[in-house]
């Protein structure tokens, strides 16, 4: 029997779906995607399953939902040319480099903004916003209290206190920060852990959103005047960093086949992690005890590399935003293309899962 490398976590309810009917694309609605940065290329080979197994040949519309580098992966599903486009990104994010020492906020939001334009090129945006099978769904971080500043000694208290209050209780972070939702059509995500603002995706603003949902404070410059909120916006992942699961799937009409198959009213979730634990947002990262509850997990299945995987990745980890700071830019380029050959591990494993192959043995519960 080979190693285990990709682990299934589900919650109650998709346990017993997945053990009745198998893991089959129909099962799920909603494709959930984390903030990481360069840990996605851990994902890049399962994003080629995903798009092969998950959304070429759907006959109903799948929700994608992402923070930061989750929605970037999310925008290259929706063009026309997935894989086409998933290859630019991942050429255009691997190859990025910046001339010696810590780059400028200004710089990396500059190489940001053109990585996307390189992987949406001419029609990508417009491909989104038109897709009607692939409802894209994009979060941001909207600072309260916007005083103008993205830097300094007054950002930094604002972030500060941000995070103690965050410590105190998750929901006190929304005194902080507000939650912004782009979609395309309606919104078909409904939240129920913060207050949601809502605006609709175009052609025209999609990059400057995109580029908003991966702009990590204090790394990159805010990002204002996007659409028509007023202020400054940041890293959907502030909030929603890997997600906490309080959301659900408003359904139309569109939606399923008339009448519903048995089991469409709770389909689940597809959560494609870099890693085998949830946090749900950027300041809950030293918080080991916060995580999401069993009734939000309830039709989550998560797919992740084990840890003892992970620990034979090059480096003994995934990548992360210090092998900048850490590897020259020849060496960082050869690691990150190495862990992403390597990963193909996990995309064959994905590809069992989908062909009816080990699931039953495959399958643990999240940690309670």
């Amino acid at each position: 029997m080979r190693p285990k490398n990709l682990v299934v976590r589900a919650g109650a309810h998709a346990t017993e779906r997945l053990r009745t009917e198998g893991f089959r694309s129909e099962l799920f609605d909603t494709l959930v995607g984390a903030s990481g940065g360069p840990k996605w290329l851990v994902l890049r080979p399962l994003d080629d399953v995903l798009i092969d197994r998950m959304i070429r040949g759907r006959s109903r519309p799948i929700a994608t939902l992402g923070s930061s580098i989750g929605s970037f992966r999310h925008a290259c599903f929706a063009q026309a040319e997935p894989h086409a486009a998933l290859s630019r990104f991942a050429e255009g994010y691997v190859e990025q480099a910046y001339d010696g020492g810590r780059p400028s906020m200004e710089e990396v939001s500059r190489e940001s903004d053109r990585i996307l334009g390189h992987f949406l090129g001419d029609l990508g945006s417009a491909e989104i916003v038109d897709n009607k099978l692939v409802q894209s769904h994009v979060i941001a971080s909207r600072l309260r209290n916007d005083r103008g500043h993205d830097r300094g000694l007054p950002f930094q208290l604002q972030l500060g206190a941000a995070a103690s209050l965050n410590l105190l209780s998750r929901r006190l972070l929304q005194r902080s920060f507000a939650r912004v939702l782009f979609h395309t059509e309606s919104p078909s995500i409904e939240f129920s852990d913060f207050d949601t603002q809502t605006t609709k995706l175009s052609s025209t603003n999609l990059q400057h959103a995109l580029l908003a949902s991966g702009s990590i404070p204090m790394v990159m410059a805010g990002v204002r005047s996007v659409c028509e909120i007023p202020g400054t916006l940041f890293d959907g992942g502030i909030i929603d960093y890997h997600f906490d699961f309080s959301f659900r799937r408003k359904r139309s009409r569109a939606d399923v086949p008339t009448p519903s198959p048995p089991g469409e009213e709770d389909s689940l979730v597809l959560f494609p992690h870099f890693f085998d634990r949830i946090t749900p947002g950027w300041f809950d990262k030293p918080l080991s005890w916060r995580r999401p509850t069993a009734k939000a997990l309830s039709n989550v299945v998560m797919i992740a590399p084990s840890e003892e995987f992970l620990k034979g990745l090059p480096g003994g980890r995934v990548p992360d935003r210090n092998d900048f700071l850490e590897m020259k830019t020849e060496q960082r380029i050869r690691r990150w293309r190495r862990v992403m050959d390597e990963c193909r591990a996990l995309a064959d494993d994905l590809n069992d899962l989908f062909d009816g192959k080990n699931l039953e043995e495959s399958i643990v519960s999240f940690p309670s």
